[in-house]
C-alpha cells in the first residue's frame, strides 16, 4: 500500500483542478503575498510517487503500508522554495503569517479555527524510511519539484508572464 503526502509537480494535463494546483496557484498570484501560514504538510512529487507505485508493483517482498512522503515541510516553506527563481517576477510570500492572525481570519477563508489550532505552527513528521528502505524510493529536492510545478503553471497561463 502507498500512502502518500500532498502531490505536488507538473501535471498531465493542462488544466488540472486539484486542491495542490490550488494551493500553489494562490502562494503565486499574490494571495499569500502578505505571508503565509506555517501549516504543516507533507509533501512529495508526482514523479517520486509514480517511481513508488511502479517499484511496489513489482518488488516481490513489497509488503505492507509504505509512506511516500519526500518531505517535512508547510506552506511558508512551498512558497520560499520558489523565491530563488521567481521571486523577482512573481508575488510569493516571504514571511509567515502569525497563528492569531490566521486563527481569526481563517473562517472567512474556509479554513477552520480547529484546523488552524492544529496545523499552525505545528511541525508535520512522516517516516518515509520503510518506503526508501525496501522499495528503494528516492525523492527529488521541494525546490526542483516547486519549480517544475511553477514553470508549468506559467507555461499553461495560470500566472501571468512578467
Amino acid at each position: 500500500m502507498i500512502n502518500p503526502s500532498l502531490v505536488l509537480g507538473p501535471a498531465l494535463n493542462a488544466a488540472p483542478t486539484s486542491e495542490t494546483f490550488r494551493i500553489v496557484k494562490q502562494i503565486g498570484d499574490g494571495t499569500m503575498k502578505a505571508g503565509a501560514p506555517r501549516a504543516g504538510v507533507g509533501a512529495v512529487d508526482v514523479r517520486d510517487l509514480a517511481d513508488a507505485h511502479v517499484a511496489a508493483a513489482f518488488t516481490p517482498d513489497a509488503k505492507g503500508r509504505n509512506i511516500v512522503s519526500g518531505h517535512n515541510t508547510d506552506l511558508l516553506e512551498l512558497g520560499l522554495a520558489l523565491q530563488d527563481k521567481y521571486g523577482a517576477d512573481y508575488p510569493l510570500p516571504k514571511r509567515a503569517l502569525p497563528k492569531w492572525l490566521v486563527w481569526l481570519v481563517g473562517p472567512f477563508s474556509g479554513i477552520s479555527r480547529t484546523f488552524v489550532a492544529r496545523n499552525v505552527n505545528v511541525v508535520w513528521k512522516a517516516d518515509n524510511a520503510k518506503g526508501r528502505r525496501e522499495l528503494g524510493v528516492t525523492y527529488r529536492t521541494l525546490q526542483d519539484t516547486m519549480e517544475d510545478m511553477f514553470a508549468q503553471m506559467i507555461d499553461d497561463g495560470t500566472f501571468r508572464k512578467p
